[in-house]
Parts: structure tokens; sequence; C-alpha cells
């Protein structure tokens, strides 16, 4: 071995060493160190989020606050509401690209899944969007706000409000019977692969609406694009903690047909609504399915 490699090895060992008496050279150095900052940081973020000055950041990065547009109570009956997309962090985000031809999605649900709402807020200001609606009763709502933040993929927030005021409603959830529904002079009914009888929780499943003219008993000849595509289904289980929005499969889709493809993601009850646009008039079709 060389003089330098023979130096080089000494001020390693050397070096070794002083790191080792410098951090208390015991059998237990490592086992006594912890999680916790000997002298906690008193600026920054870090310092911001251990004093609970910040909100921890959701999955999705933002927040939608909603509110009444005076700061009144959110009540029964028609009024106006705000929303204020903020990052996690309380900055405001102004800038937003279209998603299915609308800046934001607006979906409200009560409880007991017997009111569905699906309406698009109109875009103020800076990071403000206000809407109408017309809450039919008291208790809680669950409010979907989808949006897509410039250069960003689209944000799906969830969140509770509470309706103040009377009447209140508890309405039981009824599995259909049957498969087909009559709304507007037409009749929409229902069918799915594997059959609606044997869908299971994680598979994926085709559902098919078929729209037929109820006078004539024919199929309608086409169906108009609503919001981008042939049609939406939003899809919550009755505990509503799992929620899903599909768009129709265009190249499945045409004339009186509407296939969407989804997953189901747990066993239980569920109430879906397809949406679709004919004759100018957006038709809203729930029905409710039990996946094992």
């Amino acid at each position: 071995m060389s003089v330098r490699l023979k130096s080089i090895g000494l001020n390693l060992i050397c070096l070794i060493v002083i790191l080792l008496a410098a951090t208390g050279c015991a059998s237990d150095t490592f086992t006594n160190l912890t999680n916790v900052d000997i002298e906690p940081p008193k600026r920054g973020l870090l310092a911001a989020l251990q004093n609970e000055q910040m909100p921890l950041p959701e999955a999705s990065g933002y927040l939608v606050k909603v509110s009444e547009i005076n700061g009144n109570p959110v009540e029964v009956g028609e009024m106006e509401l705000q929303l204020e997309v903020t990052t996690a962090y309380g900055q405001p985000v102004t800038k937003f690209t279209e998603d299915m031809t609308k800046l934001m999605h607006l979906i409200v649900v009560s409880k007991d899944l017997s009111s569905f709402q699906h309406v698009h807020p109109d875009y103020v200001k800076d990071n403000v969007f206000r809407t109408k609606l017309n809450l039919p009763f008291a208790g809680s709502f669950y409010v979907t706000t989808e949006f897509k933040p410039h250069k960003q993929n689209v944000v799906i927030n969830k969140q509770w409000i509470q309706v103040a005021g009377e009447p209140l409603s508890n309405k039981t959830i009824v599995l259909d019977t049957t498969w087909i529904k009559s709304v507007s002079g037409l009749e929409v009914s229902l069918s799915a692969s594997p059959g609606i009888d044997e869908i299971e929780a994680g598979q994926m499943v085709m559902l098919l609406f078929r729209i037929i003219d109820k006078e004539t008993g024919k199929p309608i000849k086409e169906i108009e694009p609503f919001l981008g595509t042939s049609g939406h289904c939003v899809i919550l289980n009755s505990t509503v903690d799992q929620f899903v929005h599909a768009h129709a499969m265009e190249a499945m889709s045409g004339g009186a047909n509407i296939m969407f493809h989804t997953v189901f993601p747990e066993k239980g009850i569920y109430k879906l609504w397809g949406q679709f646009q004919f004759k100018g008039e957006v038709l809203t079709v729930p029905f409710v399915i039990t996946v094992k």
C-alpha cells in the first residue's frame, strides 16, 4: 500500500472517531433518538402546522368555502350560495379551465338521497362563484364541487352543509323493482352487464340507458349532447361515502342508447342518477340498486 493511501486511511479513521465522540459514542446512541424537535421551529410552514395555524392539506390540495352570499345561515327555500376556492393554505385560486364545457360543476344531494341537484355556478371574479339553489327541506346535504384549476387536473371537493328550517326529511331509500322510469313523455330503461342483480363491488360494470318515445313506442332518434357528452351518471351509496361521476362512453353510445362504464367501490345500496338532454330539456332519471 502506498504512503498516500495509508495517509488517507488514517485520516478516515480519525474522522470516524471524532464523529463518534461528538455524538456520545455509547451503545444506545441511536436508540435514544426521537422524532421530536429539541428546539421546535419558530418560523415557516412547519412551525405553522405544528401550532395548528393552518389546515392540513386535503387530498386534492384545494378547499371550497360554501356560504350564503350575505353571510346568513343556509336555510330551506331559494337562496344564492357563494363558493370560494382556495389552496389548502388559504391562497385564492383565480384561474380555471373549462371541464365538460363548464368552469364548475356543483352537485348537491340530501343525506337521504331524495333530493338531487346538478348545477353550474357562475364565475364572478377572483376565486368566487355564485349560484341559486332551491333547498326543499332542512338537514344535511352532501355538496360536491368539481373544477379544474389552470394547468391542473380536475379537482373534486366533497363536504357537508347544514340547512336550517322546516320541514325535515328522513325518507327511507327504497330499492327499485322495475327498471323502467317515465319522464317527460319518455320511457327510460336501465340494464347492465353483468345483470343488475349480479353486480359486485370492484368489478367493471356496463350501465345502459335506453330511451323510448312513450307515445310511439319507438326509440328516440338521437340524444342531444349534454355538457360535452351524451350523458352523465352520478352515483352515491346509501351511507353517502362513495361517490362516482361517470361520463357516457361515446364510442358505445348513440341514438336512443347511452352507455357508461363504472366500478362500484364497495357492496351496499346505491342510488344513481342518469342525466341526458332531449329537445332542449335535461332529463334526470334515478334508480336504486344493490351491489353485492
